[in-house]
């Protein structure tokens, strides 16, 4: 029966026992006894039976099996190629929360299984060797030797495995990896060359030339460790490779823009907006957008860049200078050019800055605005009522040709025109209404029915079309 609730807060209730009764033996703690159990099944003739023990013995928790290190080095020489591997496994990831790690005192069993015949096995002795950094100096030529494996990725785990353990090493393992990205090497040996020369720090500074061409290499993880490597060796590599990892940025492979563009964090964005590559020039002005508080000290140089010969360059610029706020203003003069630029992607962040800051140079913007919305290529259209619609009320006596384009072919265009009229508020969408009543019942897009839809909603005239419900 439970005790009444006024006196539950005195009450004693009996301790569960943790007792358990094994082979005999009576264990204070249930982990104990499994720790027993599991030390007897490893001296079982059933493989299936010793390679459970490992993992049972390995999900004790890192204190309880740190205390059964020499069962695990026992594994190590196991015949059975699973209980190797699972004591490996452990003994890579085994850490001591209390002084150093048991594991320390075995490097010597651990690196006898750089012999082993999987290529799993010298992984993860390997790796084990790293983790216990200078007390697997004595073990050291092995791992030179293992940088030659036969397997790429053990060659790999080699390398990181000197970097840590015998630093004094790196130039010769440098030296060693750089053989291998040879063309005629296969492709996954020169991505694990390629890759472990990044753990070898400003000694790999020497083969950035050969980093650089590892960066169009035919194979994309190749590029991509290429990239990364590159961000590990240093900012000094970095900026010596800028312009090779610029171009990497409209890679094909998804990895290759993603490592190149972490390896460009390390760039000065003021360096990169001189550089005489279009692509770093881009990426410069992008970062610069990126944060306009801190990237106004680089509007001079964008606004300069609003002129490149690179259309690209000039849209990047264009939109880095309209998130800089009222800075953009003191360069009236090459922005009210710039809204006649022919690439139709710097129009809409430049009419951004002229509505908001240069008001005295807004109709003159929007007039030329209009002279595009007829235009035949529909991009061009697209971006110039999107720049029209940047304009927001003052647009207003523009958006009657803005209307006209709620029915173009182009769902683009569509949408656009939307938009705009939305961006001047209900008058501008007043000018509109009759045709996105129509849009909102007939359009073959869907996307563009919800929308028209959704603006007679927002401004409650819906319901004049019969389209409340």
């Amino acid at each position: 029966q439970r005790p009444d609730p006024a006196t539950r807060a005195t009450h004693i209730w009996p301790a569960m026992s943790q007792k358990v009764r094994y082979n005999g033996t009576t264990f204070e703690r249930r982990h104990l006894a499994a720790a027993q159990m599991a030390k007897d099944m490893l001296s079982m003739g059933d493989p299936i039976m010793r390679r459970l023990a490992t993992a049972a013995l390995s999900h004790l928790g890192q204190g309880e099996a740190l205390k059964h290190c020499q069962d695990f080095v026992k594994a190590l020489k196991d015949p059975d190629r699973g209980v190797r591997y699972s004591a490996a496994v452990y003994l890579a990831f085994a850490r001591s929360f209390s002084g150093p790690s048991p594991v320390q005192e075995h490097t010597a069993e651990v690196a006898e299984l750089l012999q082993d015949e999987d290529p799993g096995i010298r992984y993860w002795a390997i790796e084990t060797l790293a983790n216990q950094g200078f007390a697997s100096q004595p073990q050291a030529e092995k791992l030179h030797t293992a940088l030659q494996d036969i397997d790429p990725h053990c060659r790999l785990a080699a390398a990181k495995a000197v970097a840590r353990v015998t630093p004094n090493y790196i130039p010769e393992a440098a030296a060693l990896l750089v053989q291998s990205l040879d063309i005629e090497e296969p492709e996954i040996f020169r991505k694990s060359a390629v890759e472990g020369l990044g753990y070898m720090g400003e000694e790999a500074l020497k083969y950035l030339p050969r980093l650089k061409q590892m960066l169009q290499d035919s194979y994309p993880l190749a590029r991509a460790a290429a990239a990364w490597s590159i961000s590990q060796i240093g900012a000094k590599a970095v900026e010596q490779c800028c312009e090779e990892l610029a171009r990497c940025l409209d890679d094909a492979d998804l990895d290759v823009r993603v490592k190149a563009s972490t390896a460009l964090q390390a760039l000065d964005i003021g360096m990169a907006l001189g550089s005489g590559e279009p692509a770093l020039r881009c990426w410069g002005a992008a970062k610069a957008g990126e944060a306009p508080t801190d990237g106004v000290e680089y509007i001079e140089a964008l606004a300069r860049l609003l002129q490149d010969d690179y259309k690209e360059v000039r849209a990047k610029a264009a939109w880095a200078m309209a998130a800089m706020g009222s800075a953009a203003a003191d360069y009236m003069a090459v922005i009210t050019m710039a809204v006649k630029d022919e690439n139709p992607d710097v129009w809409p962040p430049m009419l951004r800055i002229i509505s908001r800051h240069l008001p005295q140079a807004l109709t003159e913007a929007l007039t030329e605005m209009s002279s595009h919305v007829g235009e035949g290529d529909p991009q061009r259209r697209c971006r110039a009522i999107e720049a029209t619609g940047a304009a927001r009320e003052a647009a207003l006596p523009f958006l009657d040709a803005v209307a006209g384009c709620l029915e173009d072919e182009n769902v683009a265009v569509r949408l656009a025109s939307m938009e705009a009229l939305h961006c001047a508020g209900k008058r501008g969408v007043r000018k509109g209404d009759k045709t996105l009543a129509k849009l909102a019942k007939t359009d073959p897009d869907s996307q563009v029915r919800r929308e028209a839809l959704g603006l007679l909603r927002h401004y409650m005239i819906a319901g004049k079309f019969g389209l409340d419900s």
